[in-house]
């Protein structure tokens, strides 16, 4: 099958889900090709609007003129509604859209509505949005959890790699106040927390700001170092994007081996097993209790860290979505390919 995959080129960066679909799908021995949307340039900053109409047309010509089988564009917030049109009309190529963020607006602008229905199949990442989307009368909007390819978790380290990562609780993410808020005094006397992430420099709490040890973005190298070193991994989520499912962070770090504590959400469930294979919490009393007592059971973290993991390789990776989205297109009757 011919895959025209159409992302951005800050997002297609390895150990993000875009890279991680691009591996996913050459897996499972489909030939893909990326296609960029958005891509930094002295004409796309100083010339953007005529640059988006020559995407758009480069787009839609490549998909007709090259016989392409599947257009799968990731967010894709500047491909136009009439592309996808025209690319209906002059080919056989099926479109669609894996949207990672909130489409009714939270970090990014909110889409169209007569975008999200010119697709064959619109994603979204949350069943809160399926569920709006099925209100509103929308037929082609399905919701799948996000995604991780395991060969970019996979790479060991050596003890002394790992030595200035190692940490009894960590947290990998960038400042909001209300992080600071839940994290200030989290842990008791003698726990080692770690903070890693960006703009954590804002944080007024004095207890908080001895616990940043990186006030940058983690390389691929050093999040993976991280996720090895630490004992917990917890995890806050906006409730502005991940609102009955986690976000992808989750996903890849269970994928990576780490015992992950997160804010509860309604339909986490559907995708992990709640104290079997993921630890949740409603409230700041509850996490801290979570990381007492399984701090003091080494056993126990690391059992639910394993099966963490092997439910991440076996359900939520990028070629496990990429056949998800073959077999919907086929009980549709709207097939990609010689499917």
């Amino acid at each position: 099958m011919k895959v025209l995959f159409c992302t951005n080129d800050q997002s297609f960066q390895p150990s993000n889900e875009p890279y991680g679909f691009y591996l996913g799908i050459t897996s499972l021995g489909h030939s893909a090709e990326v296609f960029y949307y958005r891509r930094k340039s002295f004409f796309y900053s100083n010339f953007r609007k005529p640059w988006v109409r020559w995407m758009n047309n480069h787009l839609a010509e490549k998909c007709i003129g090259e016989e392409i089988d599947l257009l799968l564009v990731h967010r894709g917030g500047y491909v136009a509604a009439e592309t996808l049109e025209r690319i209906r009309r002059e080919s056989g190529c099926r479109t669609v859209c894996f949207f990672p963020d909130n489409p009714f607006g939270a970090y990014t602008p909110p889409l169209p509505f007569d975008l999200i229905a010119a697709y064959d199949l619109f994603i979204t990442k949350d069943t809160y949005f399926g569920e709006e989307f099925e209100t509103y009368g929308f037929e082609n909007v399905v919701a799948l959890p996000h995604a991780y390819d395991p060969s970019e978790f996979e790479a060991r380290f050596t003890d002394e790699e790992l030595a200035p990562f190692r940490a009894d609780v960590a947290f990998i993410g960038g400042y909001h106040a209300f992080r600071e808020r839940i994290f200030s005094g989290l842990t008791d006397e003698g726990v080692d927390f770690r903070i890693w992430g960006p703009r954590w420099a804002q944080a007024t709490d004095p207890w908080i700001r001895e616990r940043v040890h990186m006030k940058r973005a983690l390389d691929r190298e050093e999040k993976l170092k991280a996720l090895q070193a630490s004992k917990i991994l917890i995890n806050l989520q906006h409730g502005g994007g991940a609102l009955y499912w986690p976000d992808d962070k989750v996903v890849q770090y269970m994928g990576a081996g780490a015992l992950m504590i997160v804010n509860d959400r309604r339909d986490l469930g559907k995708i992990f097993e709640r104290g079997q294979e993921i630890l949740t919490y409603r409230n700041r009393g509850e996490l801290q209790a979570l990381i007492r007592e399984h701090l003091a059971d080494e056993p126990r973290r690391l059992e639910i860290a394993r099966k963490g993991r092997e439910r991440a390789r076996r359900d939520h990776t990028t070629a496990v979505r990429f056949n998800q989205i073959l077999d919907i297109l086929r009980e549709r009757g709207i097939p990609a390919g010689n499917e």
